[in-house]
């Protein structure tokens, strides 16, 4: 003990030790926001290309920007075909792409926890809309299409990749980008649980939630429920007929009736479709609905619930139900918490006071999760209005972000979290 309170050889080497670790940190702070002027023309030139909507020639223009980018990191990429989606999704994907998915992998000779950066490509604005590019900076602003969601999280992921090869960082790396995010990931879903298998920790680039990163969301269940009657005229035969419109309604009453949102019970439905004329009692309707949950106990209390509104194969009216998870509820377990303190403790020597939340909104890290994968989500950049056409960006959360993923990796190769892989 004299020897460090007398400034002795120990205390020496704890001064130097912690001095050379403040140095490598100010070196990926320093090389993020050298690349301010860059990211910014990344941002530009992804956000011009048009990838709503299932836009197959803005998204495999998007695929082809991604991977050269990738390539010239030293990755190995592929693209793997996208599966099919259930076909009475009402918000099925429009267009013509098939939700192919680009997988790179980096740092393959290297060793260490394998870290999956996890982003999509597409948007959900119109590819023939006015809002296509990305507008000039005002208060610390720019709008364009996609440019928080998540097109400026794609440029952070790109330039802290960079930063680290700059810095002489190595990580082993698996980048994933599938294109069907935005429509739930019906097409993608099997691939990343996949690849989530391959990997040790997942690092998810939604934007932040305000400065905060996200630990937590709930479950995402899609259904439709579809009712048949028997067709009458309205005014002469009204006697004969059965309307399934009423049925619906009566179903839809029900099912709504059960919302708990105190409880983490979350039932929602609209749009719908019902009857051709109104001189007709119609023979046929429909509703789609989605449903959140947090818990077990909750997602079965949905299942129980529209379950219960399915009535026999002969009756009239009948009333039959369609239900898929897509997304599976993502809690926040010990190892997504220890990872959350990582994330925090590396914003903070970027300067920046962030948390991890739990949020409504759920993202591809939900599966990644549910495939075993522990994940952070939120790591993309600050901004606002998503899914609107005066979406924006915070431009410095550009560099900020990019600096905070850089060192989130680096800490996580020095101090994994979690067990990793032999």
């Amino acid at each position: 003990m004299r020897s460090m309170a007398s400034g002795g050889p120990l205390w020496s080497r704890v001064v130097d030790a912690e001095a050379t670790a403040a140095a490598a940190v100010q070196r990926v702070i320093d090389a993020a926001h050298r690349r301010r002027g860059s990211m910014e023309l990344d941002l530009a030139a992804l956000v011009a290309i048009p990838t709503g909507c299932g836009h197959r020639h803005g998204l495999d223009a998007a695929r082809v920007w991604m991977r050269a980018r990738l390539e010239a990191l030293g990755a190995r990429v592929e693209r793997v075909k996208g599966g099919v989606r259930p076909p009475w999704l009402r918000e099925s994907a429009a267009g013509d792409d098939e939700g192919d998915v680009l997988i790179a992998r980096g740092g393959e000779s290297g060793s260490g926890p394998r870290i999956l950066l996890s982003g999509h490509i597409d948007t959900v604005h119109d590819p023939q809309g006015a809002f296509r590019m990305l507008g000039e900076e005002q208060g610390g602003m720019r709008h364009g299409p996609g440019a928080a969601d998540m097109k400026g999280g794609l440029v952070v992921a790109l330039a802290a990749l960079e930063v680290l090869a700059e810095v002489g960082v190595h990580p082993r790396w698996t980048f994933v980008l599938n294109a069907d995010e935005e429509t739930g990931s019906f097409c993608s879903a099997h691939i990343l649980e996949r690849v989530a298998r391959e990997c040790d920790v997942g690092l998810v680039l939604e934007p932040a939630v305000g400065n905060d990163f996200v630990m937590e969301r709930p479950g995402s269940a899609q259904f439709r429920i579809d009712a048949k009657g028997r067709a009458a005229h309205a005014g002469r035969d009204a006697a004969q007929g059965i309307s399934a419109v009423h049925a619906l309604a009566q179903a839809i009453c029900t099912v709504l009736a059960a919302n708990d949102p105190a409880n983490g019970c979350i039932l929602n439905i609209g749009p719908l479709e019902g009857g051709a004329a109104t001189n007709v009692v119609p023979a046929d309707a429909a509703a789609w609905g989605n449903a959140r949950y947090f818990t077990a106990p909750a997602r079965a209390e949905v299942e129980r619930v529209l379950g219960a509104i399915a009535t026999k194969e002969a009756a009239l009216p009948r009333l039959t139900v369609e239900v898929v998870h897509n997304r599976p509820a993502k809690p926040a377990t010990d190892s997504v918490q220890a990872l959350a303190s990582l994330a925090v403790a590396c914003a903070a020597q970027v300067g920046c006071a962030c948390r991890a939340v739990s949020t409504g909104g759920v993202s591809d890290a939900n599966v990644l999760q549910h495939a075993g994968l522990p994940c952070l989500d939120g790591l993309g950049v600050r901004g606002g209005n998503l899914h609107r056409t005066d979406e924006f960006v915070v431009i410095d959360s550009l560099c900020e972000r990019a600096a905070i993923l850089a060192l989130l990796i680096r800490r996580i190769m020095e101090r994994p979290p979690v067990p990793c892989r032999p």
